[in-house]
C-alpha cells in the first residue's frame, strides 16, 4: 500500500506541544549534567550479541540513551553468555543486572503477561492510549520491574524454517520443532511437536537431525547461520511478537527524575520506530537468504486462514493459565477496542 502524504497546517496547540517536548529533550542532557546522577546501567539481552534482535533493537536502544543523554548515561549489554535467555529475570529483579531486554516466553514461568502481548495487534499507540501499557507496567512493578518499553518486532510476526517443504495438510505434520511456549499451540494444531529450546541451540540440532526446523521471528536467520542447515522459510507469515526493556525497580526509583524520564521517553521512541525498521530489515534479509539458497514453502491452503487465530488462541491461553487476572483484563480490553485478531 502507498502512501499519499499532503501538506497540512499544523494546529497551534500540537505546535506547541511538539516545541516544548522538543525543548525538554534538548534540556534532559543539561539536566543530567547538573545534577550529576548520569548512570552506568548494564544490560542483560536474552539474544547472541551478534543476533539482529540485540544489534537493531537493544543495542540501539542503548545508542538512543547514550545520545539523548550526550554521553552521560551508558549501558553496557552481555547476553545469554552470561545467564541463559530463560534465566534472565530473577538476576534482574534481584538488582544484579540493571536492565533486560527480552521476550515475554522467555519467563513465561513467572509471568504469563509478557508473553501474552503476542496477542495484540501492532499498534504502539494504541497499546499506551488503551491502558493496556499501565497494565504491563504495573504488573510488572509487582515483580521488582519498571517497563521502560513493549518493542514490536515487526508489523508481522513469526515464521517456520524447515529442513523438508511442505507438501499437504496438517502443514507441519510429523516435524520435531523448536519453539518457545508462544508457538506451542500453533506447533501442535498444524500436526507438529514442539521443543522447547533457546536459538542458539538450533543449529546444531537441525545439523545432528534432532529437530526438523524452528519457530522463529523475520529477522536474524541469517546471523544464526540456519541457511546452512535447513533450505525452506514458510509464507505466510502470521502473528506479530514483542520484545520488553524491563528495569529493576528499586534501581529506576533510586534515579534522578530527568534520567528516569530520558530512559522512558527513549523507550517511547524506540516502540513507535521500530516495527518500521525491522519490516525493511526483514524484507532485505529475505532477499539475502534467496541469494543463499533458502526458499519460500507454503502452508497448506486449509491451515492459511487459520494462522493468526492459532497462533493468538496459543498465546492467551498460555497467558491466562500463568496470570489469569492480569491477563484477563489485558485480553478484555484488545477485545473491546479491536485490538486483537
Amino acid at each position: 500500500m502507498t502512501s499519499v502524504h499532503t501538506h497540512r497546517e499544523i494546529p497551534m496547540p500540537l505546535r506547541i506541544t511538539a516545541i516544548c517536548r522538543a525543548a525538554a529533550t534538548t534540556a534532559l542532557p543539561l539536566l543530567l549534567a547538573a545534577t550529576a546522577q548520569a548512570s552506568d546501567l548494564k544490560m542483560l539481552t536474552s539474544y547472541n550479541l551478534n543476533a539482529a534482535y540485540t544489534q537493531h533493537v537493544a543495542q540501539r536502544y542503548i545508542d538512543m540513551v547514550g545520545k539523548a543523554s550526550d554521553g552521560q548515561t551508558t549501558i553496557s549489554l552481555q547476553g545469554p553468555d552470561v545467564v541463559p535467555a530463560m534465566e534472565q529475570l530473577q538476576p534482574v529483579a534481584a538488582g544484579v543486572f540493571d536492565i533486560l531486554y527480552t521476550h515475554g516466553a522467555y519467563h513465561s514461568d513467572a509471568t504469563g503477561v509478557g508473553a501474552a502481548m503476542d496477542a495484540i495487534k501492532v499498534d504502539p499507540a494504541r497499546t499506551r492510549e488503551s491502558g493496556i501499557w499501565d497494565v504491563v507496567d504495573k504488573h510488572y512493578n509487582g515483580l521488582g520491574l519498571k517497563l521502560l518499553a513493549i518493542v514490536p518486532l515487526g508489523s508481522s510476526g513469526f515464521q517456520y524454517v524447515l529442513k523438508e517443504p511442505i507438501t499437504a495438510a496438517p502443514s507441519l505434520k510429523g516435524r520435531r520443532l523448536r519453539g518457545s511456549p508462544t508457538y506451542t499451540n500453533i506447533t501442535t494444531k498444524l500436526g507438529g511437536a514442539p521443543v522447547l529450546m533457546s536459538s542458539g541451540e538450533v543449529y546444531s540440532a537441525m545439523d545432528r537431525g534432532v529437530i526438523d526446523g524452528a519457530a522463529w521471528g523475520l529477522n536474524g536467520v541469517r546471523e544464526l547461520g540456519w541457511h546452512e542447515v535447513a533450505k525452506y522459510v514458510t509464507k505466510p507469515t502470521f502473528g506479530q511478537t514483542y520484545n520488553f526493556v524491563l528495569m529493576n525497580l528499586d534501581r529506576f526509583n533510586g534515579l534522578e527524575p530527568a534520567e528516569q524520564t530520558l530512559l522512558l521517553d527513549q523507550g517511547r521512541a524506540l516502540e513507535d520506530s521500530n516495527a518500521a525498521l525491522m519490516d525493511e530489515l526483514a524484507v532485505k534479509e529475505w532477499d539475502e537468504l534467496k541469494g543463499l539458497g533458502m526458499q519460500e514453502t507454503r502452508f497448506a491452503p486449509e491451515d492459511v486462514p487459520n494462522l493468526d487465530a492459532l497462533v493468538t488462541e496459543g498465546v492467551w491461553q498460555l497467558g491466562l493459565e500463568k496470570t489469569p487476572d492480569v491477563v484477563g483484563e489485558m485480553k478484555r480490553i484488545a477485545e473491546e477496542q479491536g485490538m486483537t485478531p
